[in-house]
């Protein structure tokens, strides 16, 4: 090999050293200055964190027809969580109906999140009946006494009644919407979560 050829061949293999340099180095170097200029991804969230999450203490409703549903039937899956009063008066009839066209529009997750509605007061029968006839993914459960009315309680001091609230899989309370969020924006929100999970 001529000195010529050699010359080549080590200013080609200093420019592929150089590149890998480069490839490897970049995106930490582009992290680092992010993080001393505090500067943040874009992609924001539509809800308002609860912070720190409030890890609930879940006492057993019993469900309709019966059955109980205790702590272990929030856990390891997401909850989409109402309360409200007795009769779910029309406005909350219609969020009840935005968050299952929310849960339904997700298509091969949507049994990754589970629908609650928890009413309180005097319940009427007929109409808990009605809601369950018309949303058969609803979880429709009613407040009975001290232990449910204290675990409601723990939602009430995070944000106003008709509020929609997010239970991890690990039972935390983590985030709330105001009772007008866009089914659009609470699906990003739900996507995202759903994507970055390991549980649920």
């Amino acid at each position: 090999m001529s000195q010529a050829d050699t010359g080549l061949k080590v200013t080609k293999d200093k420019k592929i050293l150089l590149m890998l340099a480069v490839v490897f180095v970049l995106p930490f170097t582009l992290a680092f200055t992010l993080h001393l200029l505090d500067v943040r991804p874009g992609g924001k969230s539509f809800g308002q964190l609860v912070t720190p999450p409030i890890v609930l203490n879940i006492p057993t409703f019993s469900a309709r027809e019966g059955k109980d549903f205790s702590a272990m039937q929030w856990a390891k899956i997401w909850n989409i969580v109402m309360i409200n009063q007795a009769n779910c008066d029309e406005a909350c009839e219609k969020n009840v109906d935005k968050l299952d066209r929310v849960q339904r529009s997700l298509h091969k997750d949507k049994d990754r999140v589970q629908l609650i509605l928890i009413l309180k007061n005097n319940v009427d029968i007929a109409r808990a009946q009605q809601l369950e006839n018309q949303f058969p993914n609803l979880t429709l459960l009613t407040v009975q006494d001290e232990a449910q009315q204290a675990f409601i309680d723990q939602f009430a001091n995070v944000a106003t009644e008709g509020s929609v609230y997010l239970v991890d899989p690990l039972k935390n309370l983590m985030m709330h919407y105001p009772s007008d969020v866009e089914p659009k924006a609470l699906r990003s929100d739900v996507r995202k979560l759903l994507k970055n999970s390991w549980g649920g």
